[in-house]
């Protein structure tokens, strides 16, 4: 080899040394292609000139920045940024993700969508990240080159090509001209990863599938005199009779030849750690991408003579990055949609309001983006020399129509729930969702009907009419699931219809505004002496109620959070009449009715510092203030009061002291997170203090107790996995109040409750 490239370069001198031109080769590999930017730096550090360059998946990417005009160092960079390592994982920017068009939490562990005219193999997901903000950030990076260009790859700072995968025609595609972000995209279009993408009509997916080292494409497209290949990839073994995986690897995959076409080259094969889908370890990839470069570096200036200095690098390069347009956007245009569905987006965006930049469009692209009857974007801009700004097209893709979703709580405690819900979206002037859903055990049983519309509107705004019934069973003496229990000696239930309206605050605020109407019946035993022939007291509870809520939400869980804020504030009026008819086991059989009105005021801080670090802490503060005066007896007085419930565990016990009128309460948690946020370790400790306690007299009638003269604690220590259906963990508890305060569960899903009257 040596011999061969000592001759190789005396032809080379003989025939003059500055006609000689350098291709780079950039095979795919996911996160180890990363190691592609610690070649190109050694490079650039020896002078050894890049005239051409191609790739395929992730080699198309590090190829499409380089050719861009980005410096091997601004890309290490870029790959180590928090942005980055969020668009590897489909995450959206906390500054752009809309709260306002969240779901209200539920119990859901696996959601399952359909269109009603497809079939269940047709209506399964195809990728398990979403693209939409790389496809974002990819669209603004590669605008401007892509306009100064011409769309013409041959023009860039580096002549370019990438290939893709067209599964339409099963053949490989060779992207030398056109949208630079749009070649990029349908070369890094992984199996299952990101969701393929569509260019004149053909399917396009991964590049790597049918040739994953474009050597041949680089020889074809520019017969370089000397290829330098940087190789991450291989060919996998044989498939095997009992691996799913090797088998259908073999079906998708053709095999592809890391060589270089011809003599004069070499191939670079870098060996890390970093693996296929793990970008956090970016550093450390173009660190050993460098270190391989080093090595073969005296190979490589032994058949590469001709030197292209670093300063004469960045003067081509601040030449060729000079005066590239600015995304302006002045026409955009909506594909994937009907006339009124179109009307909606344009609204969204305010289309027709004259020119937009980047920034301003942005929070509305991810508004859109965020709507439930969105399923995805792609945007794709170009560039109109006559105005001097970009048009825009948006392919909307739409959401499926029916959505199936299925989990609750499973618990070695007698707390077993199951929950199913099912949603129909229809997309026209507004967008639209009306969703059942229903949840069964002994513990909690509940069934609601909700029809949500956000509308049009600049302000973010939405209407909600809602139908809800509840039924939760206090009990402590059955085990399992399907068990048959003695009566509870306390059953609530609950039924409301009303209607709820929200408006945006911000990315992350809701202001809403509520107006029901409800009846509480509660159920219950003044004593825990009763038999099978008593009868229970019941009280039922006819009113009606109005309240104001602004709230601010950025935690990242729906429960066990360890990142993000929750404020709340919460103003109510609540009015209404109290029918009470006491059991066998109460002395005064007489039924009495009262009337009662009251506000109540409440307001919630939950916190969590140091987001990223391994140790972290957080906060929990509540306070409530209520006018209500007390029911005919000291259950149902109890029963109407206001609650502190926090942790899961506590939420499914029926605590007396953690109940009160007016309170103050809160506490400390601290999160160890390991295995990439995977696994938590979560101490918490809670202190409530009432400001006077609801006590039982003699006659089991409630009255106050003396100010600030009782309190009560919770501490709770949990080993919590996040299990790509939902949370496992494991939990002890000490909880004020219980017989034995020591409680111990092991849990799969989410204690969450449908929305009550009073929230």
């Amino acid at each position: 080899m040596r011999l061969l490239l000592s001759f190789t370069l005396s032809l080379g001198l003989l025939g003059g040394i500055a006609a000689q031109h350098v291709g780079l080769v950039l095979s795919g590999g996911g996160a180890v292609g990363l190691t592609h930017i610690g070649v190109i730096k050694a490079l650039e550090e020896n002078d050894i000139p890049i005239d051409y360059i191609t790739g395929s998946s992730m080699g198309a990417l590090i190829g499409a920045m380089y050719a861009s005009g980005l410096t091997p160092w601004q890309m290490d960079s870029l790959f180590q940024t928090d942005l980055y390592q969020l668009m590897a994982v489909g995450g959206i920017e906390d500054a752009y993700t809309w709260y306002f068009k969240q779901d209200v939490p539920d119990a859901s562990l696996i959601n399952l969508k359909f269109d009603l005219d497809t079939t269940l193999q047709t209506s399964l997901p195809t990728n398990l990240r979403s693209p939409v903000l790389s496809d974002w950030w990819q669209m603004l990076g590669f605008a401007g080159v892509s306009a100064k260009s011409g769309y013409h790859m041959d023009s860039l700072f580096i002549p370019f090509r990438c290939v893709a995968s067209d599964i339409t025609d099963q053949r490989s595609v060779v992207f030398g001209e056109g949208d630079l972000a749009l070649a990029v995209r349908a070369s890094m279009s992984y199996p299952f990863y990101f969701k393929p993408i569509r260019v004149n009509g053909h399917l396009m997916m991964d590049g790597g599938m049918y040739n994953n080292f474009p050597s041949d494409v680089m020889y074809d497209a520019f017969m370089p005199d000397f290829i330098i290949g940087s190789n991450v990839a291989y060919n996998a073994a044989p498939p095997d009779e009992d691996d799913l995986m090797s088998q259908l690897r073999a079906m998708m995959v053709t095999k592809t030849n890391y060589s270089v076409p011809c003599e004069p080259g070499l191939i670079i094969e870098p060996k890390t750690a970093t693996t296929l889908f793990d970008f956090t370890t970016s550093k450390q990839a173009v660190a050993d991408g460098y270190a391989a470069a080093m090595a073969r570096m005296p190979e490589i200036k032994e058949g590469i003579a001709r030197r292209v200095s670093r300063k004469e690098l960045a003067a081509r390069r601040a030449a060729f990055r000079k005066g590239l347009p600015a995304p302006v956007f002045g026409n955009i245009q909506f594909d994937g949609l009907n006339r009124k569905q179109t009307r909606f987006c344009e609204n969204l965006l305010n289309k027709g309001a004259g020119l937009i930049d980047a920034g301003t469009l942005k929070p509305r692209y991810f508004r859109l983006y965020a709507d439930n009857n969105v399923s995805g974007l792609f945007p794709q801009a170009t560039f109109d020399r006559a105005r001097g700004t970009y048009d825009l097209r948006i392919l909307v893709k739409r959401e499926k129509k029916l959505e199936v979703r299925f989990g609750g709580m499973f618990s070695s405690r007698p707390i077993n729930t199951g929950m199913v819900g099912l949603r129909y979206n229809f997309f026209g002037h507004a967008s639209s969702r009306l969703e059942g859903l229903a949840y069964f055990g002994k513990f909690y049983t509940a069934g609601q009907i909700k029809l949500r519309m956000d509308l049009s509107s600049r302000k973010p705004i939405y209407l909600e009419p809602a139908i809800t019934l509840h039924r939760w069973d206090w009990f402590n003496s059955f085990s399992s699931f399907f068990e048959e229990v003695r009566p509870a000696y306390i059953v609530n239930r609950e039924f409301w219809a009303g209607a709820n309206a929200g408006m945006a605050v911000g990315n992350k605020g809701l202001l809403r505004l509520d107006a029901k109407y409800a009846q509480t019946t509660d159920e219950y035993y003044q004593t825990e002496d009763f038999g099978s022939r008593d009868t229970a007291d019941a009280t039922n509870f006819y009113h009606v109620t109005s309240g104001v809520l602004l709230e601010r939400n950025s935690l990242n869980r729906k429960q066990h959070p360890n990142a993000g804020e929750l404020f709340r504030a919460e103003l109510r009026y609540v009015s209404g009449e109290e029918r009470t008819d006491p059991g066998t086991t109460y002395t005064d059989r007489l039924s009495r009715s009262k009337q009662h009105d009251w506000f109540i005021a409440k307001v919630t801080l939950d916190k969590y510092f140091l987001p990223r670090k391994r140790v972290r802490f957080g906060m929990l503060i509540e306070g409530v203030f209520s006018t209500q005066d007390f029911f005919q007896n000291y259950t149902a007085s109890l029963l109407r009061s206001p609650v502190f419930q926090p942790t899961p565990e506590s939420r499914t016990y029926f605590l007396d002291n953690f109940r009160a009128q007016q309170y103050l309460a809160g506490g400390a948690r601290a999160i160890i997170a390991v295995a990439k946020n995977k696994f938590d370790l979560r101490l918490e400790a809670y202190a409530f203090q009432p400001y006077k306690a609801i006590e039982r007299n003699n006659t089991d009638q409630a009255e106050e107790g003396t100010a600030i003269s009782e309190r009560s604690f919770i501490g709770s220590g949990s080993l919590i996995w996040q299990s790509p259906l939902g949370p496992v963990w494991l939990n002890t508890s000490y909880i004020d109040g219980l017989a034995k305060p020591w409680v111990f569960s092991a849990s799969f899903g989410y204690v969450v409750f449908a929305q009550r009257a009073q929230e």
